[in-house]
């Protein structure tokens, strides 16, 4: 064969792979989010499957398809509870806003007054929309048009969402039951691209990913159960439903869980619980709004050192691209990244005191 032909040989087979992989992607990449939401909680769950493997007599499929059961009831079904309970308590809040709206605010409560600087000015605006009912629908109609048109919008994705999540865990089965293959594969390629090094930074890329998802969601599960605590032994209604929300709300680590307790605060404080109403808003800023500053960055620095900044870009990046699903891979991604660049730029002698990965032992 000629050195041209060989040539000629070469570009035809580049040009094929790289037909090959383009095509690859435009298939794949409408399920990319699933994908990389099963591989970041499959690496995740790794060193704890490998335990129920052996529990289990090295029945590998049965311990994946245990482990997928136990995601979709600790992650899902929560998800589905609050989903459905929002759905079921729609109309009755759209009935009491269109009464309220009717009938007035009514008169402003006692203790109003007493606020020091605000008080009077606050119960003057109450009384003025309490009397005034147009004005009050005037002021409040944009909102509800809004709200309608998120309600709907979410109502469309509801069926995208639901296929995905089915879709994520069959992917993350086959990714625990293939996993051994898998893994080889990938230590095989790092260790042909970058030798030992590349080894390494496999490494490293697994540890960091478990440490950011037990952060996210051990700081959320603490503050979840101190949200019901609080919201329980105050007595506002609906403890339990009130306190997951805020717990989901609690993985977007920017203070969202008071959108749940404040106005749980303020519906006691205007129904003359004010003693309660203040115990709820004193233990939503000073309890459980701080309880995951301690909780987040301890789970994490056991594994990863990565800056509270990195991973708060990543879960709010991760939401804008992917929802819910795209929280802990925005936020693992851009933390095995920030990890991966700091340990390259370090060099060889920093390595060995590096955290290493779980290894399987089996």
């Amino acid at each position: 064969m000629s050195e041209r032909s060989k040539q000629v040989e070469q570009i035809a087979g580049v040009v094929i792979l790289g037909l090959l992989t383009i095509g690859s992607i435009v298939i794949v990449l409408p399920f990319l989010s699933a994908i990389l939401w099963a591989m970041v909680f499959a690496v995740t769950i790794w060193p704890f499957f490998i335990r129920v493997e052996k529990i289990l007599g090295g029945r590998t499929g049965l311990a994946a398809a245990i482990l997928t059961l136990l995601l979709f009831v600790i992650f899902f079904l929560p998800l589905g509870y609050v989903g459905s309970k929002l759905v079921s308590r729609a109309p009755a809040a759209f009935d009491y806003a269109q009464g309220l709206m009717e009938k007035g605010l009514g008169a402003p409560p006692l203790w109003l007054k007493g606020l020091p600087l605000i008080g009077e000015k606050v119960e003057g605006a109450w009384g003025s929309l309490a009397q005034d009912t147009p004005k009050l629908i005037e002021m409040i109609k944009p909102h509800i048009k809004n709200l309608l048109g998120s309600i709907i919008s979410a109502g469309a994705g509801v069926g995208r969402i639901i296929l995905i999540t089915i879709l994520s865990l069959i992917i993350f089965f086959f990714l625990l039951k293939e996993g051994r293959s898998i893994r080889t594969g990938l230590e095989r390629m790092a260790v042909l691209l970058g030798g030992e090094k590349g080894r390494h930074l496999l490494s490293v890329a697994g540890t960091t990913m478990r440490s950011v998802v037990y952060g996210i969601l051990g700081a959320a599960m603490v503050q979840g159960i101190m949200a019901i605590f609080g919201l329980w032994i105050s007595g506002v209604p609906s403890p339990i439903f009130l306190g997951a929300v805020a717990g989901l709300f609690a993985l977007v680590p920017v203070g969202l869980i008071q959108v749940v307790l404040l106005p749980a605060a303020g519906w006691l404080i205007y129904k003359d619980h004010i003693g309660w109403g203040i115990f709820l808003f004193i233990w939503s800023f000073t309890v459980v709004g701080n309880v995951d500053t301690f909780i987040r960055p301890m789970l994490i620095s056991r594994g990863a050192k990565v800056p509270f900044l990195v991973v708060l870009l990543g879960v709010l990046g991760g939401i804008a691209a992917g929802g819910i699903l795209g929280l802990f891979v925005g936020a693992t991604l851009l933390s095995v990244f920030y990890t991966m660049l700091r340990e390259w730029a370090a060099g060889d002698d920093e390595n060995s005191g590096a955290v290493p990965a779980v290894t399987d032992r089996t």
